[in-house]
């Protein structure tokens, strides 16, 4: 098997698929640009790194940093405008980061907008920092309203933890966004002085990659970065080491109640032992993952990475309902710790790491933003190289270099271990220094007509093709510049197929296995060989087969995914052992079920899905598996989709041979299967309660409502209106700052799709936001309502739909669906179409229907929920 991988790594990669090769230059004022164009993108990714991060404030200040971040945003420009508004009209997406190194600014925009919206960011440097009183009032309740959200109104636990970690005047020892009192305490000089003196030329790296030329991009930015003047910046705070003392204390207030928190602390990101414990940290976090979900006792994991990249840290936190849980998840987190130490001088564990890994970089090179985020640390000067350059420091990772390092980070004396309690206190204090504000204090952050027109000027590519095989298989091929290949055989066969053993194709799909002889048998081995993961999936409709790996694998790939489906079989001694792994793979899926979909499944009538549907396994034969997979696993009931960086000559002549046989049951004729018709689910039109014990101060709510069946083949139209939602809750938030954490999904449920508003309401505001909650759902049934915000999220939707052509993955996701529903191919395109091209009369018209009478449910949660009742009214 060594011998296999060997040159599994950038050497066999194919030129389309080696990721864009990009270059880097300094302009005189002291900038950084990388630029790596890539011809298969529709889109241009910007990524701005200002070197400004969290650890230049002080613990009396601290939160600057990211205040300034949404200050740099909502500053006025010469022209009037907002910079907020500006990016608006000039790009599809776009979002501000703050960590504690530095403060990102990205933007996804269109080949001929590069240049205004590379002079939007360079009008962050140029020291000007002109802010309208109300505008600052209203950024700071933003803050404010994030930090409570993102902490569940325990700041004062995270900062405890974090002063524990390092120390309380340790750069990287205090909550990176501030606390309620420092934000409030920060004045407009304070955060224009950190702008000025933090956001300079000569403090900034710039990434330009997507489709644009490397001279239509260098001639942008020589127009728009290369003429600002060099500014002296501010030193940038020094942080001392870290000496890890491990150690033991009790800490109450963090979100989840009872449990353990393990602490790791890592060497300085950019060394070499730094890289190698990264690893080991991520496969601690895999380990944990897998132990908390097969075991079922903690309710609540969460896994966060600390400090810069001076002194990382690794914080791994298990919680659940009862006391007697707290020495259970610090048993759990130790063992997840050992387990990884002792796989570190594994050599076929570290194999099987090597083949993670080498995926994983590539990934990091396949979507934009991705992308774009790991060649700023290049451009940065952390790291160097590319795609090439992980793949052969991949290749070259031994057992006893993770197991010098594995030895000191992971030994028993240097982790932290904190014994974690409920607090007495109740959480949500932080609303009180919000200001309420009107609805005029919103900037307008985009023209009606922006989305449309950038839209237009993407050119009109459609990279892939369809046709059928002699013996009736569909081959949809995709090829991109990605560095990975994804490869999908979906089988029109699933439950519904089987209405009195809705398992047996499930099973039938599992118990599947390649020869253990032959040629095919070695096909397989291949495949898994050079790094391929592969997996089955069923749902009520379909059987999907994948499997993925580099690009440079694409024909050992399909052609081990033949070897497993085609020409592999069933070994019924093993179905016990296949058929207890899915029933626990079940369990854990109900377990790791998030909360909101839990409450969702009780307000809906009626519920089918494959993980909830009764009946035993062994109810059927083992005749009656193989009879199952003879009548359905056919050519003329498949799909093959191949998306990724491959060559489609050649791909095609791979897939002939793999896949074109017309041996039996495979290239046997298909005739169409009639299916029942299945009705939505109805809602419950009563709010539910559910009154539980807590001790914050917060009243869980959650609307939603079930997406109409014939929207189903719309996605661009839901996807649209999740986003206007989302914008409205968030405006809520802003105004009134008595939310947190309210966000809007879209949940494939009970065989439906669901639209959910979930959140937490300040239990001391919580009619004040219900009557905030119910005109903004108002103002959204009408059209002027929907005009207001339509714009807005509008670019958002258009940019999600159109990025995911870069995303082997995504578009594999998608491509079955346009498959299965007959649409054409550059079917994302009219979508995105469509969303651009709305109109708000006809989305009032919908709101009303959603969001109306019988049609939307509500769940309340908290120790007392009287004042729900009114949700009944929304």
């Amino acid at each position: 098997m060594a011998l296999v991988l060997v040159g599994c790594g950038s050497a066999r990669l194919p030129r389309a698929a080696r990721g864009p090769e990009g270059s880097w230059q300094s302009f005189a004022n002291g900038l950084r640009l990388y630029v790596a164009p890539d011809p298969s993108a529709e889109l241009v990714r910007v990524h701005m790194r200002v070197r400004a991060g969290g650890r230049n404030e002080t613990r009396a200040q601290a939160g600057l940093a990211h205040f300034s971040e949404h200050v740099a945003f909502v500053r006025t420009l010469a022209d009037g405008r907002t910079m907020l508004a500006a990016l608006g009209e000039e790009a599809l997406a776009y979002d501000g980061t703050t960590g504690a190194d530095s403060v990102d600014f990205m933007a996804t925009t269109v080949a001929a907008h590069l240049p205004t919206v590379l002079g939007l960011f360079a009008s962050a440097l140029d020291g000007s920092c002109e802010v309208r009183p109300e505008v600052f009032t209203r950024e700071r309740n933003v803050v404010l309203s994030e930090l409570e959200s993102r902490m569940r109104g325990s700041v004062g636990a995270y900062d405890e933890l974090l002063a524990s970690i390092y120390s309380p005047d340790h750069p990287y020892g205090h909550v990176l966004g501030g606390t309620p009192e420092t934000v409030s305490a920060l004045t407009a000089k304070d955060v224009c002085d950190y702008l000025r003196g933090r956001f300079t030329p000569g403090n900034t790296s710039i990434v330009i990659t997507g489709g644009v030329t490397e001279a239509g991009a260098l001639a942008a930015a020589e127009a728009t970065l290369k003429p600002l003047a060099p500014r002296a910046t501010l030193p940038e705070v020094a942080v001392p080491p870290v000496t890890p003392a491990g150690g033991r204390k009790t800490l109450a207030g963090l979100p989840g109640g009872w449990g353990s928190a393990l602490v790791l602390h890592l060497p300085p990101a950019d060394s070499e032992d730094g890289r190698l414990a990264a690893i080991l940290a991520e496969a601690v976090e895999r380990e944990v993952r897998d132990q908390v979900g097969a075991q079922g006792r903690i309710s609540g994991l969460e896994v966060h990475r600390l400090g810069g990249r001076a002194a990382p840290a690794v914080v791994f936190i298990a919680t659940g309902v009862q006391a007697e849980v707290r020495a259970f998840a610090e048993e759990t987190l130790a063992h997840a710790v050992a387990d990884v130490r002792g796989d570190a001088a594994d050599k076929q564990k570290v194999e099987a790491l090597r083949r993670r890994l080498r995926i994983a970089a590539a990934t990091r090179y396949e979507r934009l933003d991705a992308r774009a985020e790991r060649l700023v640390e290049a451009a940065d000067g952390s790291r160097h190289g590319t795609l090439a350059t992980d793949l052969r420091a991949i290749d070259a990772l031994t057992p006893a270099a993770l197991t010098r390092v594995a030895t000191q980070v992971l030994a028993p004396q240097r982790m932290q271990v904190f014994e974690l309690e409920p607090s007495s206190t109740r959480a949500g204090t932080g609303v009180t220094a919000v200001a309420p504000l009107t609805d005029d204090a919103h900037p307008v952050t985009a023209r009606p007509d922006v989305a449309a027109r950038l839209l237009r000027e993407i050119p009109a590519t459609n990279r892939s093709s369809r046709y059928t095989l002699d013996n009736g298989l569909t081959v949809v091929l995709a090829p991109s510049s990605s560095p990975l290949v994804d490869v999908r055989l979906v089988i029109q066969a699933g439950a519904i197929d089987a209405p009195d053993h809705p398992l047996l194709p499930a099973v039938a799909a599992a118990m599947l296995t390649p020869p253990k002889k032959g040629p095919h048998a070695k096909e397989a081995a291949k495949m898994t060989a050079g790094g391929a993961e592969k997996d089955v999936l069923f749902n009520l409709d379909q059987t999907i087969f994948k499997a993925g790996g580099l690009a440079s694998e694409t024909d050992r790939v399909l052609r081990g995914l033949a070897a497993w489906v085609i020409a592999g079989g069933y070994d019924f001694t093993d179905r016990a052992a296949i058929v207890g792994r899915m029933y626990r793979e079940m369990d854990q899926q109900r377990v790791a079920e998030s909360m909101r979909r839990k409450l969702a499944r009780g307000a809906l009538d009626h519920c089918v899905e494959p993980m909830l549907l009764a009946g035993e396994p062994d109810d059927f034969s083992d005749a009656a598996i193989a009879a199952f997979r003879e009548r359905h696993f056919r050519a003329g009931r498949a799909a093959l989709i191949v998306t990724g960086g491959f060559d489609e000559a050649v791909a095609r002549a791979h897939v002939k041979a793999a896949f074109g046989g017309r041996q039996a049951p495979w290239g046997q004729s298909a005739p169409a299967l009639a299916r029942p018709r299945r009705p939505a689910p109805n809602v419950a039109t009563k709010v539910l309660h559910m009154e539980l014990p807590t001790t914050n101060a917060q009243i869980g709510v959650l609307l939603g409502f079930v997406v109409p069946s014939e929207l189903r083949g719309e996605p661009g139209t839901v996807s649209l209106v999740r986003q206007l939602l989302e914008d409205a809750v968030d405006g809520v938030r802003q105004r009134l700052g008595v939310t947190y954490g309210f966000s809007v999904t879209r949940e494939a449920l009970c065989d439906a799709e669901v639209v959910l508003i979930g959140g937490e309401i300040d239990a001391a505001h919580l009619d004040a936001g219900i009557a905030e909650l119910r005109q903004t759902l108002s103002r959204l049934r009408t059209p002027e309502g929907v005009a207001a915000g339509l714009a807005a999220a509008q670019r958002p939707v258009a940019a999600r739909i159109l990025a995911g052509g870069s995303d082997s993955a995504a578009l594999a996701e998608r491509l079955i669906y346009t498959v299965a529903h007959g649409l054409p191919l550059d079917h994302d395109r009219g979508e995105a179409r469509e969303v651009v091209e709305a109109k708000a009369d006809a989305i009032a018209e919908l709101m009303t229907r959603l969001l109306g009478p019988g049609s939307l449910f509500a769940v309340c949660i908290g120790e007392s929920t009287a004042s729900c009742e009114s949700l009944s009214s929304l």
